[in-house]
């Protein structure tokens, strides 16, 4: 039988963290300096990110999504296999997912 305050415990552990935007490149600017000569590529990641992993209007990650400078197309499904954006998208989850 579980606890209710385990079962609160066991729900944290499986969410992703809920970084800021400011925190998410932060966090890619330190494993890829190269990042502040064209940030369009992380930008692009960041946004990835928070689609796939927000908790609602009231978490960081949309507002991430909602202050983004990445503001795609209507066809744009997810970072393009083998991008940057991709390589960023996957330092994002490994760090906050």
């Amino acid at each position: 039988m579980h606890h209710p305050e385990n079962l609160t415990n066991e729900m944290d552990a499986n969410m992703a963290k809920d970084p800021t935007r400011d925190e998410m490149m932060a966090h890619l600017l330190m494993l890829h300096p190269e990042i502040g000569d064209d940030p369009f590529d992380a930008w692009e990641a960041c946004y990835a990110f928070a689609i796939d992993h927000h908790g609602g209007q009231t978490s960081n990650l949309y507002e991430a999504l909602c202050m983004s400078p990445f503001q795609p197309g209507p066809l744009w499904r997810c970072c393009a296999p083998g991008s940057m954006a991709e390589y960023y998208y996957k330092s994002l989850q490994l760090e906050f997912a």
